[in-house]
């Protein structure tokens, strides 16, 4: 005689969502980066009406992982390119990463990375602020004859645990576990 138990089916969460337009900012304050292309979702939500949001619909502990493609089109001297994430209008801490170009033959893709835990109607975004207007600084999406589309940011972000009444943390330093409701 057989067992077979009973089989789950769960949802799995996660994005891989990009950009096929070039984003150079008019100004130095922080902007929004867009996304207009949704190359796999479920359990995530991104649309037209928002680009720049990308909202949780199923709560739990995310990997997000950004990843612009960053250029610009004019000057020689050296320019800095900075990219966070925000969640609910907020700055995630610790999430900035910079990179700096010193031409505009100079590329460069820098990895933008966070593990957290998100609420359902979560909102979160991916920021760029540019050092200076008026030399193209921000991302671009190439087109090489013959090769995929390098798009000007990739974003993706999956589920890795499901919310439970609390979780282990630590302390600031890292030096004694807590529980965390």
């Amino acid at each position: 005689m057989c067992n077979y138990g009973i089989l789950l089916i769960m949802t799995i969460e996660f994005a891989q969502i990009i950009s096929t337009q070039d984003q150079r900012p008019d100004t130095t304050e922080p902007v929004k980066v867009t996304m207009n292309q949704n190359d796999a979702i479920s359990g995530i939500e991104h649309s037209a009406d928002s680009p720049g949001d990308i909202k949780v619909i199923e709560p739990g502990t995310y990997v997000v992982i950004a990843a612009p493609q960053i250029g610009r089109t004019t000057g020689n001297e050296s320019r800095y390119v900075d990219f966070w994430l925000r969640k609910n209008d907020q700055d995630i801490a610790n999430s900035n990463v910079r990179t700096v170009l010193s031409s505009n033959q100079a590329k460069n893709v820098v990895v933008n990375q966070t593990m957290m835990n998100f609420n359902a109607g979560d909102v979160i975004n991916v920021m760029m602020a540019v050092e200076k207007t008026k030399e193209g600084l921000g991302i671009e999406a190439i087109q090489t004859a013959g090769r995929p589309l390098i798009p000007s940011i990739i974003f993706s972000m999956h589920k890795i645990k499901d919310h439970a009444n609390g979780h282990w943390g630590t302390t600031q330093k890292g030096t004694k576990k807590v529980w965390v409701e």
